[in-house]
């Protein structure tokens, strides 16, 4: 462990920590907001809400952060777990090569997984906790000396991990049939310490649950629906099968479609099907090289096919089989292990140059999200400030918002929208749901004008869309004020 504080692994941690200050420097410096953390933002009390969906461990992260968010004091934390995380990577796999250790630090700074997750300043901190911690869980169980003590930290880590986000117990499992794929690979697999990790696993997850429970009953909250998380138990036995099936489906629209990252704009599907073909050519070139024995070799491509199934193993904690970028932390190490594999020079350049094609997509996927966030802030900041403004001597009046600021085309390939990595910025800054929309709304006039209006209901808004007017972006019908952002988009 004292090996990590030598100083080039210090200088490595300062190089990531300032690389992710340079590609996220945006939401360091400028508006970028989505709904959720429009709501949050400054100060969030919603740990109530957390404790239901089982994150207990942000209630902690609260109280030490006195329930005030402040964004860059957030990202600085958050920058600096994931750039621990990174060394802990780079060792547990011994990467020596200068190479490898560029594309390592580039997959964990430039990723839309961890973009994503960053734009959630609010809660970043206790989400790259759970990042780190599993992380950590298994890196201090195989390089540490102390028999009993390994076994008792990489427990604590795998609760604490749990407890931040749940949906990182696929991070976790995936990670470990990584490094042990890679151990096999390389002849060093050990079945009896593996199984021990595993057992010590089972025990994180019950362990967690209790604590799970014992949460909700200390603060009288009831488990959460959302993603059908109240349904965690022996239900979900009963749906293994569907859910295997599922789970396949998830890895294909990850890797293939646009339905969690945008890949068909700049061909990220097709970069991902070569790197896929290149990581099984490369295992297969690892084991032949290294003269694997035949029953490993087996057992290895037992593992390589159930691949999808470890990705996303929190479906078959929790049943609902939804999957987006925040929730896809898992795959990551995918392409980890790409960068990992080394036997074969050519091999290895061939995924060099892919992975660097990639990377290159996820900056600017990375930059045009923001890009394209900041200006819906900036457009519903224009519109709505002129409307308040308008009507400053007649807040008694109720308001409505129609519509909103989409991109014009889906077929304008140089259009920001499509740049995007479609997580947020695909969509607007406020939901669609109406009563979620208007709370958003009604915080945002709140926060940035000091201004308490008051939004119509359902009804009015339903009313309002059958009757709106086709011209005018800011009117009045039957003494509710109106702003119309269908009307500013073809204004």
């Amino acid at each position: 462990m004292k090996r990590l504080l030598k100083k080039d692994n210090i200088m490595l941690i300062t190089i990531v920590f300032i690389l992710l200050i340079l590609l996220h420097f945006p939401l360091l410096s400028k508006n970028i907001i989505g709904a959720d953390i429009l709501l949050n933002n400054y100060f969030y009390n919603g740990y109530s809400w957390e404790i239901s969906l089982g994150r207990f461990g942000l209630y902690v992260i609260g109280i030490l952060k006195g329930f005030i968010s402040f964004p860059h004091i957030d990202l600085f934390i958050s920058f600096f777990l994931i750039s621990i995380s990174v060394l802990l990577i780079i060792d547990l796999f011994n990467i020596k090569n200068v190479t490898s250790k560029i594309l390592c630090i580039l997959l964990f700074t430039v990723s839309p997984i961890i973009s994503s997750t960053l734009l959630f300043h609010y809660c970043a901190i206790g989400y790259f906790l759970s990042f780190f911690f599993g992380v950590f869980s298994i890196y201090i169980f195989y390089k540490a000396k102390g028999k009993y003590l390994k076994y008792l930290i990489s427990l604590i880590s795998i609760i604490i991990t749990l407890s931040m986000y749940q949906a990182y117990f696929s991070f976790i499992i995936t990670f470990f049939v990584i490094y042990n794929l890679y151990l096999l690979i390389k002849n060093k697999v050990d079945y009896k310490e593996a199984f021990g990790y595993l057992l010590t696993f089972l025990c994180g997850v019950i362990l967690y649950f209790i604590l799970m429970k014992i949460s909700q009953n200390i603060f009288d909250v009831n488990m959460a629906s959302y993603s059908n998380a109240d349904k965690v138990g022996v239900n979900t036995l009963f749906s293994f099968p569907s859910k295997i099936i599922d789970s396949y489906l998830l890895f294909y629209k990850f890797f293939f479609t646009n339905d969690i990252m945008k890949n068909t704009y700049f061909y990220n599907h097709i970069l991902h099907l070569l790197l896929l073909s290149v990581m099984i050519i490369s295992i297969v070139i690892s084991m032949v090289h290294n003269k694997v024995p035949k029953g490993n070799i087996i057992i290895g491509s037992i593992v390589i096919i159930l691949l999808p199934v470890f990705l996303n193993s929190i479906i078959f904690v929790i049943s609902d089989s939804k999957l987006q970028l925040l929730m896809s932390a898992s795959y990551l190490w995918i392409f980890l292990f790409i960068i990992i594999l080394n036997e074969s020079k050519y091999i290895k350049i061939i995924s060099g140059i892919l992975l660097i094609l990639l990377f290159r997509n996820y900056l600017i996927q990375d930059q045009a999200s923001y890009m394209s966030l900041e200006n819906q802030f900036m457009k519903y900041n224009t519109v709505i400030g002129s409307s308040i403004l308008q009507n400053i001597n007649h807040l008694d009046k109720k308001f409505v918002i129609v519509g909103n600021i989409k991109k014009d085309s889906d077929n304008d390939i140089s259009n920001i929208y499509n740049s995007n990595y479609g997580f947020i910025a695909d969509e607007d800054i406020f939901w669609n749901e109406y009563n979620l929309r208007k709370l958003a709304f009604e915080r945002f006039v709140y926060q940035y004008y000091g201004v308490k209006v008051t939004f119509a209901d359902l009804n009015t808004y339903n009313y309002i869309l059958d009757n709106r007017k086709t011209s005018e972006v800011i009117y009045e019908i039957d003494g509710t004020n109106v702003i119309d952002f269908y009307n500013y988009r073809h204004n």
